[in-house]
């Protein structure tokens, strides 16, 4: 059950994170610098509202059914821990890099235009990373069911 809910909560996680990525992101760099701080003050706490529960629930459930399937025997428990290992990955580049950024994007003054296109270019890298980690999460956690 644990590792079938790990796998819907990572599907969406995945497809909510390259929809931000295919989506939002050209659409971010095509706003010149302040516009694009604007846009994202006013709007970033929507992005988040989702982002927030549905990453941080992949990643508690991802790590109970890791956990849950100690006893068990063969594949099964290390495409659990793959699941489990790339969701944390997403969670941790998300605290370290993306947040931090995110908190600056949203400040009024807190960046000059240079360096809002400089650090929307490393959230953008970093982001891909988090796409490709929750890829692997889902795939993963679709082996082990």
């Amino acid at each position: 059950m644990l590792a079938r809910l790990a796998a819907f909560l990572l599907g969406l996680l995945a497809g909510a994170m390259l929809a931000i990525g295919v989506g939002l992101v050209p659409y971010w760099q095509g706003l010149p610098p302040a516009e694009f701080r604007a846009w994202f003050g006013a709007h970033a706490w929507r992005i988040g509202g989702l982002m927030r529960p549905l990453g941080g629930s992949a990643v508690v459930v991802a790590g109970a059914a890791w956990i849950g399937a100690r006893r068990v025997s063969g594949s099964r428990r290390v495409w659990l821990g793959l699941a489990a290992i790339a969701t944390l990955g997403v969670l941790v580049i998300t605290l370290v890099v993306n947040e931090p950024a995110n908190e600056l994007f949203g400040h009024p003054g807190a960046l000059s235009d240079k360096a809002t296109a400089a650090l929307l270019v490393r959230w953008m890298r970093w982001h891909w990373v988090r796409v490709g980690l929750g890829v692997l999460g889902f795939y993963a956690a679709l082996r082990a069911v």
